[in-house]
């Protein structure tokens, strides 16, 4: 992507996303505006019915919906449309709102019947289930990743609403014997496509931590204590340079993942906007005091989703764990690489 298109994403992103930050909402005339311009398909060549773009288009409109702390599914319905169209199934890119849902957090049974597949148990925290069109339950497949479309409201499907930290939709979806033709799932290989969805949450990550340091920076520039501004104390401007410092390492942390968009660069870089995550949500409040946590401000709006999106796709633990392992079982020598990359 190149500077001038990444500032003109900025740009859009902001004019469109803007005006919903103070919004908790569900969907309707924002959600269809964000349809209208394709952004859910973006990055999706335009022969498989998407909008065209590179990765690098679609992780600015992740970064600006963090930025904006707007409450729409777009991520969400970013990754799911990559995967619908990676399986062939275009006609699924017309739907209002496809979702996918979070392996981790699935107890789900799938067996094969005579060209039928019947799925039973518990998808939870499935991300904005209750708009939902249509779902994708992903499930682990050898050597690939299994992909099953179901539409939605389904009779043999029950939701049953949730929220995360920030106020946004996080259902649990309950399949009681539910049958569909095999023809609906299908496999990939591609394991970028199955990591999109971790990939993008850290790009929203940093869109988040963007907004947090400018507001904390115009916040101790304009509040005086004392007769100036509280960014005269050397302890508060050095606190505003480490935020900065964490928003650089966020940047440079997603932008690696990006040109390597393999599971073990995505985690390496989940994991670490979650740190940076915590660190700027932490100083900013300390910055702000009693001010952070009124409803009208809106600061906690941006730090509750710092603290919410880094358990989300994949939890911390797991994450850390995995990517531990994979760190071992390359050796001495790849540990050092990894360290002087």
């Amino acid at each position: 992507m190149t500077t001038e298109n990444a500032g003109m994403l900025r740009s859009l992103s902001d004019e469109v996303l803007g005006p919903l930050a103070t919004t908790i909402a569900g969907l309707g005339k924002p959600w269809d505006t964000v349809r209208e311009l394709g952004w859910p398909a973006a990055g999706i060549p335009e022969a498989l019915g998407g909008g065209g773009g590179d990765i690098g288009d679609v992780l600015a409109l992740a970064e600006g919906l963090g930025r904006n702390a707007a409450s729409l599914p777009l991520l969400e319905a970013q990754s799911a449309c990559a995967a619908v169209a990676a399986g062939g199934r275009g006609d699924l890119l017309g739907v209002p709102l496809v979702v996918e849902t979070w392996p981790r957090w699935s107890a789900l049974r799938v067996t094969s019947d005579n060209g039928y597949l019947r799925i039973s148990g518990t998808a939870r925290r499935t991300p904005w289930a209750r708009h939902a069109s249509a779902v994708l339950i992903r499930v682990a497949a050898t050597g690939a990743h299994r992909w099953i479309a179901c539409d939605l409201p389904n009779e043999a499907v029950s939701i049953t609403p949730g929220t995360n930290l920030a106020g946004e939709p996080r259902d649990d979806l309950r399949f009681d014997d539910l049958v569909i033709p095999a023809a609906s799932s299908w496999e990939s290989p591609d394991e970028p496509l199955a990591t999109l969805g971790i990939l993008l949450r850290c790009a929203a990550l940093a869109g988040a931590i963007d907004a947090t340091v400018a507001l904390t920076s115009r916040y101790v520039r304009e509040r005086e204590q004392f007769g100036r501004p509280l960014q005269a104390l050397q302890s508060v401007a050095q606190a505003v340079a480490m935020m900065r410092a964490q928003l650089s390492a966020a940047r440079a942390a997603v932008d690696a993942a990006a040109q390597s968009p393999v599971s073990g660069n995505v985690l390496a870089a989940h994991v670490d906007l979650a740190g940076y995550a915590g660190r700027v949500a932490r100083t900013a409040h300390d910055l702000h005091g009693a001010m952070g946590v009124t409803e009208e401000y809106g600061l906690h709006r941006l730090t509750k989703r710092l603290w919410a999106w880094p358990e989300e796709g994949i939890r911390q633990l797991d994450a850390r764990t995995e990517l531990g392992r994979r760190t071992a079982a390359g050796g001495a020598a790849e540990l050092w690489d990894s360290v002087i990359a």
